[in-house]
């Protein structure tokens, strides 16, 4: 339960969000990038961060409040201030289950959900869900653990590997692209990775053929991963 101080806070800081809104951002949100404004107020993610720089963090109670606002933004900066400790099972699940947008979720995902405990469990359990934004949350933790200063181990992400096989036909944008996108990462973390993750694009073209989310997923992998700077970048790494 919210106490009333806490609801004060929230309602401070959300005050704080539509003050920097702009009709103008909110267009964009939707007409560039393709994000869902249903319950957005149109202010930038830049200026979110600089409204949460040096406030107390973890602020789970803040987090919470700012969460069952419903608005956009202020779900974005519940994240940002969310302590992963206290983010139990039932917690994460009902915040996945209302993710409604790729910016959301992704940012949820960086900031949040790759920082819980056993985060490769979880996005290994989120990817077994049919709900659209719930499985892109799952490959978008392995994106975020699969970064380059990422600690995770190259055998939990080469373990990963069948499920981004399994899971490249999906036929749903959100979710083939963000299957992509942890390929790709996989495949760019280092010298020792690059090879499975080809392998595993290869493995797709033969397993699906005629699946044209697959193919995309398989074939965009390759080209990046075969790129001159890419392999260069690649290289550097441990």
């Amino acid at each position: 339960m919210i106490s009333p101080i806490t609801r004060s806070r929230a309602e401070e800081m959300l005050a704080r969000i539509k003050r920097f809104a702009t009709a103008a951002t909110k267009k964009q949100m939707q007409e560039k990038f393709g994000i869902c404004t249903d319950n957005a107020v149109g202010t930038t993610v830049t200026t979110l961060r600089a409204l949460v720089k040096g406030l107390p963090r973890p602020d789970q109670d803040l987090a919470e409040a700012l969460w069952q606002s419903g608005i956009h933004e202020a779900r974005i900066m519940a994240s940002m201030l969310a302590d992963p400790a206290q983010m139990t099972r039932e917690k994460l699940d009902n915040w996945a289950s209302e993710l409604n947008s790729w910016d959301i979720c992704d940012l949820c995902c960086g900031n949040l959900f790759s920082k819980v405990k056993n985060p490769l469990k979880l996005a290994e359990r989120w990817i077994k869900k049919e709900d659209e934004f719930v499985r892109r949350a799952g490959f978008a933790i392995i994106c975020s653990l699969s970064a380059p200063r990422a600690k995770t181990t190259d055998e939990d992400l080469i373990k990963l590997l069948p499920l981004i096989k399994n899971h490249s036909c999906d036929p749903r944008p959100m979710v083939h692209k963000a299957v992509n996108w942890a390929l790709r990462n996989i495949g760019k973390k280092n010298p020792r990775l690059t090879p499975r993750a080809v392998a595993c694009a290869n493995e797709i073209l033969d397993l699906y053929p005629d699946n044209r989310s697959a193919r995309w997923v398989a074939h965009n992998a390759l080209w990046e991963l075969n790129l001159p700077k890419t392999k260069v970048m690649v290289a550097k790494r441990k």
